[in-house]
């Protein structure tokens, strides 16, 4: 009985407040992870633009089905086998200077990126002609 005599004094006199701050200093970084603080796919693009020294033309919220169904059936293995067909990820365009591989010729000028917990993955490189901006 005592316990809660002494819960209703603190509510009154405002010393449960010092309680509230340090629970929620505690649990701040568990709630970092949260959707409140996830990053725009634009701002997820953003960051993968300057190691293709361009820009971001399209940037999508997707999942890695929609990713793995860009890409041709047969491909082996396929992408993030861990991970289900809703896990959630991001898909970006960018415009700039692609080297091939090997060598030569002209460098390809838009790369499509998948950014998959925080690991991106080239999915295809080509020409702006030739590799149209869709949301998938």
């Amino acid at each position: 009985m005592a316990d809660l005599a002494s819960v209703s004094r603190r509510k009154r006199d405002g010393t449960w407040r010092p309680f509230v701050l340090a629970t929620l200093i505690i649990f701040a970084p568990a709630l970092a992870g949260c959707q409140l603080f996830r990053p725009t796919a634009a701002e997820v693009c953003e960051g993968e633009a300057p190691a293709y020294e361009g820009e971001v033309v399209g940037a999508f919220d997707t999942t890695v089905g929609a990713i793995r169904g860009l890409e041709p059936r047969d491909v082996e293995p396929a992408r993030w086998p861990n991970l289900s067909d809703g896990h959630p990820a991001v898909l970006c365009y960018i415009d700039g200077q692609i080297a091939k591989s090997p060598p030569g010729g002209e460098p390809f000028d838009r790369a499509v990126i998948a950014v998959v917990d925080e690991q991106a993955d080239m999915i295809a490189a080509g020409y702006r002609a030739r590799l149209p901006i869709r949301a998938p």
